[in-house]
């Protein structure tokens, strides 16, 4: 982890006050040069208590912002913790950046907004880094009636929502998201990426927050004092964070498969894809021929097991002599809890152990 200084255009004294934005990283296995980023911003505002006690108190005003901003951080703080673990299983094949962006809040002493993404994507952009895709998580956690998250994207850029919808779809999370091509708007830090020339989205419990539709009630206690963790559906605030794992497995992860249709040398054990997933998953594996390159018809005992962490066998997917090529087995974890998942193959004398992630 690592802090990011910057400085904004404010009135003096703030002018010369440093901010940070606060940035990990977890490097790709395959090509950590490239990378995804995900962000939100840390900072809160009480810009909506009205113009006479804002314009004067503005600075002493204690607001929480437990929806705006601290749910996306918190889901981010999630998604970095579980992807990190070891025991998660997920292997990324490309860099996948954190950030807490600082400064996203306007206020009267100070111009503009959106200052930590800002700085952080000009950077980007004079290093000519080579960003895949942004994901830009703000106020997710608000809405009392419907589980809804609103997709905010620009033309170039759908394709990263249609990423998140088809992972909703995968790990069957209830979760309602507007349709594509989705809503636009420039009110967070996905839209300094997209001044950059990078594909970015963000994900908000309305697009905008501050409109009621048959399915949102814009949120009373926006950019307010009230923005406590009350106020939160952590239910919703739940399901959009799986989501939100469930995009970046996919999008940092190089849909490679077991490579070429020559008979495989030594057996081989890919990653399960969707990773995490619910209920289904699909496990790519390979049967090596003999050593004398034989005919694919050469067979070797084989067998794919799953175990929970406990070391106890909860399913069978292969058990039998298979000749040498390439497979895919097919597992369902709708039975099972939640949880960490070992899936072994044996064939010949070759061991290949790999860990899933089951996230309902």
């Amino acid at each position: 982890m690592n802090l990011d200084t910057f400085f904004i255009d404010a009135d003096v004294p703030y002018a010369g006050r440093p901010h940070v934005n606060v940035v990990a990283t977890l490097a790709g296995h395959a090509d950590p040069a490239r990378s995804i980023v995900v962000g939100g911003h840390y900072d809160a505002s009480a810009s909506r208590t009205g113009g006479t006690s804002w314009d004067s108190q503005w600075s002493t005003i204690r607001v929480p912002g437990a929806d705006d901003n601290a749910s996306g951080v918190a889901a981010i703080l999630e998604a970095a913790r579980l992807m990190s673990d070891p025991a998660s299983g997920i292997a990324n094949d490309y860099t996948i950046t954190f950030v807490a962006f600082g400064s996203e809040e306007s206020g009267p002493a100070h111009r503009g907004g959106h200052g930590g993404s800002k700085h952080f994507a000009a950077q980007a952009r004079a290093r000519n880094d080579q960003i895949l895709g942004m994901i830009s998580v703000d106020m997710i956690a608000h809405n009392r009636v419907f589980s809804t998250t609103d997709i905010v994207s620009n033309a170039a850029s759908r394709w990263l929502g249609q990423a998140f919808v088809d992972a909703r779809d995968s790990l069957a999370i209830p979760l309602i998201t507007n349709p594509s091509p989705f809503a636009y708007g420039t009110y967070s830090d996905h839209a300094s990426f997209w001044d950059e020339g990078y594909d970015a989205i963000l994900l908000i419990e309305h697009a905008p927050p501050w409109n009621s539709t048959d399915q949102y009630v814009a949120n009373p206690y926006y950019h307010t004092p009230s923005d406590t963790i009350e106020t939160l559906n952590y239910s919703l605030l739940k399901k959009a964070t799986q989501v939100l794992i469930g995009t970046l497995v996919s999008l940092a992860t190089e849909p490679t498969g077991v490579a070429g249709e020559r008979v495989p040398a030594v057996a081989q054990l890919e990653q399960n894809y969707p990773n995490p997933f619910n209920p289904a998953t699909r496990i790519r594996f390979a049967v090596a021929g003999d050593r004398g390159n034989g005919p694919a018809s050469y067979e070797r005992r084989t067998t794919l097991a799953v175990y929970d962490l406990l070391g106890r066998e909860v399913a069978v997917l292969v058990d039998e002599e298979k000749p040498a090529g390439t497979y895919e087995a097919a597992f369902d974890g709708r039975d099972l809890p939640s949880g960490v998942y070992v899936y072994r193959l044996t064939s010949g004398t070759r061991v290949e152990t790999r860990r899933m992630l089951l996230l309902k």
